[in-house]
């Protein structure tokens, strides 16, 4: 809840720049669709879920499920409580699948259009494919989808994680972009994502730090035809690949860190036990300063001054700075990205002691979940 107040124009904005919605909120709303195997086979028997995803209202509210990663947590045997909030179906001997749902729930903040995946699977951790959409009428049938032969493969080339897949066939829509993810071996929940091209991708094994975890290439492409539905965007995720985790935990394990708040980067409060720090890569720090003040990011004590080859950030909002800094007071900048789980490789290799990752625009980033230097 304390983005409500950093996020207010945002979310103004955001509304603004959406399209609202032309179904009655109070009228029944029909979807419809046919699930297929990576051959062209009609997927009998399969789970299908559908997701509305959150708009940056109701992210703030905390309201709506938000598609994340959870389209395929929940397809594993032991969901989490929260993919209760996702209608579930299973496709008949066709392949075919059939939801009904109010008007208002494919709506979002001021009733402004929602977007809504539909997801299904051939067996848990085998892959999955996500169709999202959006609903333009009361009668809505998405294009066939179908699942992704990715057939991947792991290697250990030069010490990297090597990974290499078989390209999309045409009839699963055209123009892919790839990206290599990996996932946390006990609980599914995604940890990292980076784009990857040519059927291949090569990760740095300190992303999976000293956790074990498996590795899978995601495809995105646009799915011809379809009735009611605006552009439809199909997302595939190949099968998990257990890799061994080689590079150990980072030396910022454990670091006490400090809270920045405002765009002018003060320092909130004297370092102490760090969230950002603790090795859990996928919960929410809630990193939290006296007052009312906004955290806009956070500074690491390593403990000592030492060289930075690699400041791998997870969950911040937006763009934002690396710095780094001998004394704690003159920090340098070293680095700057956009997206949610990066790696940044400052240039000769910087000595530092205090490593500093922030908003330029003073965004809210309490919510991140790990900073990682090593």
């Amino acid at each position: 809840m304390r983005r409500v107040p950093t996020l207010f124009a945002a979310l103004s904005l955001a509304v603004a720049g959406c399209s609202t919605s032309s179904v009655d909120p109070d009228a029944t709303v029909h979807i419809s669709g046919r699930a297929l195997d990576a051959s062209g086979r009609p997927l009998s028997g399969a789970t299908v879920l559908l997701f509305k995803e959150a708009d940056i209202g109701e992210v703030v509210v905390g309201t709506v499920l938000a598609i994340g990663t959870l389209s395929t947590v929940c397809l594993l045997p032991d969901p989490p409580a929260v993919c209760r909030k996702a209608r579930t179906t299973t496709a008949d001997e066709d392949g075919r699948y059939e939801f009904e749902l109010r008007g208002s729930d494919t709506q979002g903040t001021l009733g402004t259009e929602s977007t809504l995946n539909v997801v299904f699977a051939g067996a848990p951790r085998k892959g999955s494919t996500t169709v999202g959409f959006a609903a333009k009428d009361t009668s809505v049938t998405l294009p066939d989808a179908r699942l992704w032969k990715a057939l991947p493969e792991v290697s250990r080339p030069s010490g990297r994680i090597g990974l290499s897949w078989s390209p999309l066939p045409k009839a699963t829509g055209g123009d892919a972009e790839y990206s290599a993810q990996l996932f946390e071996s006990d609980t599914g929940a995604a940890t990292w994502s980076q784009p990857a091209t040519g059927g291949l991708a090569s990760i740095d094994p300190r992303i999976l730090e000293d956790r074990s975890s498996s590795v899978a290439v995601g495809a995105r492409t646009t799915l011809p035809g379809g009735t009611n539905t605006g552009t439809v965007q199909a997302s595939y995720l190949s099968a998990r690949l257990q890799v061994d985790a080689t590079a150990g935990a980072p030396p910022s394990r454990g670091r006490p860190c400090a809270p920045v708040r405002g765009p002018t980067a003060r320092l909130g409060d004297p370092p102490d036990d760090c969230p950002m720090t603790d090795g859990d890569l996928t919960t929410p720090a809630g990193l939290r300063t006296r007052g009312t003040a906004v955290v806009t990011g956070v500074v690491v004590d390593l403990g000592l001054v030492r060289p930075v080859d690699l400041v791998v950030v997870r969950g911040f909002a937006g763009q934002f700075l690396v710095e780094v800094s001998t004394d704690g007071r003159i920090f340098q900048q070293v680095g700057t990205q956009i997206g949610t789980t990066v790696a940044v490789t400052p240039s000769g290799r910087p000595r530092a002691r205090y490593v500093r990752v922030r908003s330029p625009a003073g965004v809210d980033e309490s919510l991140a979940t790990e900073v990682s230097v090593w």
